[in-house]
C-alpha cells in the first residue's frame, strides 16, 4: 500500500480554505503528529477522528485531506471508512495514482466481493463504446469532431464538392452522438448517490423495518458499496453493484457526497 504521506502543514494548507485560525492549525498539526507516531489500529483511528474534525466541524473539502483520512482508517483496519474517504478523495483528485492504488488495495480486502451488473448483450453492442471509454477521452473526441465539423462547414461554403457535404454531415452526427454521451454522464452523475457501508456488518432487509425478512442469507459487511435509491425515516433503500436492492439502517452507512 502506497502511503506517500509527508503530511506537512504546508502540503494540506495549500488546498484548505479558511484555515488560518490557530485552533484549526493546531488540530491539523495534532492529527499529523498522531498519525506519524501511531503504532496500532486504535492510535490510527484516533488520528482519523482528529482529521475528521476539519471535515465535519469546519466544512473542509479537500482531496489530500480525504486521502489522508482514507489512509488513517485503512491503518485502523476500518475498510468501510477507508473506502468512503478514498472515494471522496477520488472526486477531488481524479486519476491520482496514489488514490487509485490505495483504493484498489482496500477494495480487494472486502468481505463482500459483489460483481458489477453486466449490461444486456444488446446494450453492450450498441453502447459498448460509451460504457467502456472514459469521460475524458470522449471530451477530447467531441472537441476534435466539433472542430472538424466547423472546418467542413467552411469547406462546404467554399466548394460544391460532395465530399465536403459528406464530411460535414458525418462529423456533425459524430459530434451529436458524443455530446449526448457526455450529457448522459452528467445527468447520471447528478442523480447518483453512491455510498459505503461503514458498520462492521449489517443485516439487509426486504423493507424499511426490522419486521421485514432478511434480503440475503448473509449480512452485508464494511466496505460494501451501493447507490442510494430512497430515504425513509431511519432506513435507506439501496442498490448493490449486481443490481439487487435492499433496505439497510441509515446509521450503518454514509454517502460519498457531502452536503
Amino acid at each position: 500500500m502506497k502511503m506517500t504521506l509527508k503530511l506537512t502543514a504546508l502540503c494540506l494548507l495549500a488546498g484548505l480554505p479558511a484555515l488560518a485560525a490557530d485552533y484549526r492549525l493546531t488540530t491539523l498539526e495534532t492529527a499529523q503528529g498522531m498519525f506519524q507516531s501511531a503504532t496500532n489500529s486504535a492510535m490510527y483511528a484516533a488520528a482519523a477522528r482528529q482529521f475528521e474534525f476539519l471535515v465535519e466541524e469546519e466544512g473542509v473539502r479537500n482531496g489530500r485531506l480525504f486521502y489522508t483520512l482514507g489512509n488513517s482508517w485503512f491503518m485502523a483496519n476500518d475498510l468501510g471508512r477507508a473506502i468512503l474517504n478514498y472515494r471522496r478523495a477520488e472526486h477531488y483528485l481524479p486519476g491520482n495514482a496514489d488514490v487509485q492504488h490505495n483504493l484498489a488495495s482496500a477494495l480487494a480486502l472486502r468481505t463482500d466481493l459483489i460483481p458489477k451488473q453486466e449490461p444486456s448483450p444488446l446494450a453492450a453492442k450498441l453502447l459498448g463504446w460509451h460504457l467502456n471509454s472514459s469521460t475524458t477521452l470522449r471530451w477530447w473526441l467531441f472537441a476534435f469532431c466539433w472542430l472538424l465539423f466547423w472546418s467542413a462547414c467552411f469547406w462546404t461554403s467554399r466548394t460544391p464538392k460532395k465530399e465536403a457535404r459528406i464530411t460535414a454531415a458525418a462529423t456533425g452526427v459524430l459530434s451529436a452522438i458524443l455530446l449526448a454521451s457526455l450529457l448522459a454522464d452528467a445527468i447520471m452523475a447528478r442523480r447518483a448517490h453512491p455510498g459505503v457501508i461503514v458498520a462492521r456488518e449489517v443485516l439487509a432487509r426486504k423493507g424499511d423495518g426490522t419486521m421485514y425478512a432478511p434480503a440475503f442469507l448473509e449480512p452485508l459487511h464494511s466496505g460494501t458499496e451501493f447507490r442510494l435509491l430512497e430515504e425513509r425515516t431511519d432506513w435507506w433503500h439501496v442498490r448493490l453493484a449486481d443490481g439487487q436492492s435492499c433496505w439497510i439502517p441509515a446509521g450503518a452507512a454514509e454517502t460519498v457526497k457531502l452536503d
